[in-house]
């Protein structure tokens, strides 16, 4: 996954132009504003840039990442904001330390097998105090399995100091009878002016139907208080890209 590694200096560039992670900020902080000096985890948390938000907001946060290259960008942007741990969200161990655990930008689905999904949730549970919640970012199935298949587009074009990157992404459905997984391809063209270079990427993900993700969630000793379709509190409906999970530890 070269979006995480080879390309994690531009990651967050490439990322933010399909989506307002203000959005996400408010959220987050209007989902805590009970809670004095929120304690906060972000599993998948990239190069850091909601993490950063957080802190300025009065935040207390810990970042998780499996790709050291992310987490060494993240800590040279921001030194402060969090303490960074490279771990694969599957294998962390934390009992009651946070208020808040957070999933974003399609970290959780890379959890194919049920094992990985259950070990996360419970991992989750775990690390959560009593009383304390989570928001999680997941794709749905049912438009991937009505799709099924979508060439390569393009999806992006943006500027990162002298360089332009062109982001191609397009995915196949993979047959599966039990589990809606697809392989997500990508390519990339980066360019300086004077060369370029074309970088091709591949993702196996995971998208899980509403009543799938309910039970795991319900397996797992926790109660959802809303979904939405996105960050925005639209409402989720069958046709929704994502569903945006608050839920509660029992």
């Amino acid at each position: 996954m070269k979006l995480y590694h080879d390309l994690a200096e531009y990651y967050f560039t490439i990322e933010k132009c399909h989506r307002n992670i203000n959005d996400d900020i408010h959220l987050i902080k209007e989902l805590a504003a009970n809670i004095p000096n929120p304690v906060l985890l972000d599993l998948g948390c990239g190069t850091g840039e909601h993490l950063n938000e957080l802190y300025k907001c009065g935040f207390t946060c810990t970042g998780l990442d499996n790709s050291k290259n992310m987490l060494t960008h993240a800590k040279l942007r921001f030194p402060n904001a969090a303490n960074f741990i490279l771990s694969d969200i599957t294998n962390f161990d934390f009992f009651e330390n946070f208020d808040i655990v957070i999933s974003l930008f399609g970290s959780f689905d890379y959890m194919i097998h049920d094992e990985d999904v259950d070990r996360v949730l419970w991992n989750t549970w775990r690390a959560l105090k009593n009383n304390g919640f989570g928001l999680f970012e997941i794709w749905n199935a049912i438009p991937v399995r009505e799709i099924k298949e979508k060439p390569l587009t393009t999806v992006s074009n943006v500027t990162y100091k002298n360089l332009t990157i062109k982001r191609e992404r397009g995915f196949t459905l993979i047959p599966d009878n039990n589990k809606t997984i697809a392989q997500v391809d990508y390519r990339y063209t980066i360019s300086d002016g004077n060369s370029t270079r074309h970088v091709k990427d591949k993702h196996i993900m995971r998208a899980f139907f509403k009543e799938e993700i309910e039970e795991f969630l319900h397996n797992n000793g926790f109660k959802i208080v809303t979904i939405y379709a996105n960050s925005k509190k639209e409402p989720f409906i069958k046709t929704s890209n994502k569903l945006l999970i608050h839920f509660k530890k029992n």
